[in-house]
């Protein structure tokens, strides 16, 4: 009886090993697969950060009333923020604008030391 009992421990010793070896292969093959991939949001950072400044300097612009005083106040502050953000985070950003009667004229350099982004875009006020 003793004998038998013994090859049924072998047997569970063998299957468990079987077992964990399936499941170790299975991990090899299916873990490069579900990887994340961040570089994309790594060598992205100056695009969407430029994009970002350009949308909300849109919304800045349709925000403000129909005053002068007040939009020039606020594409003031709003410049100096985005300047102030673009310096913490290493880019050089020059942020121009220029109010006329019906548009706001707005020219924008990010440069880091990977890209240089430019553009000029016009915003039809309120």
């Amino acid at each position: 009886m003793l004998n038998l009992s013994g090859k049924k421990a072998q047997f569970f010793v063998l299957t468990t090993v079987v077992i964990v070896g399936v499941f170790y292969t299975l991990s090899k093959y299916i873990n490069p697969y579900s990887f994340v991939d961040t570089s994309q949001t790594v060598i992205g950072g100056e695009e969407s950060f430029f994009e970002n400044v350009k949308e909300k300097a849109i919304k800045t612009v349709k925000i403000s009333s129909t005053d002068d005083n007040t939009l020039k106040n606020n594409l003031a502050n709003y410049t100096n923020f985005v300047k102030r953000m673009a310096s913490e985070k290493g880019y050089d950003l020059v942020f121009n604008y220029t109010v006329e009667a019906s548009i706001v004229n707005i020219r924008m350099v990010l440069v880091s030391q990977k890209v240089t982004l430019k553009t000029n875009f016009n915003v039809t006020r309120p």
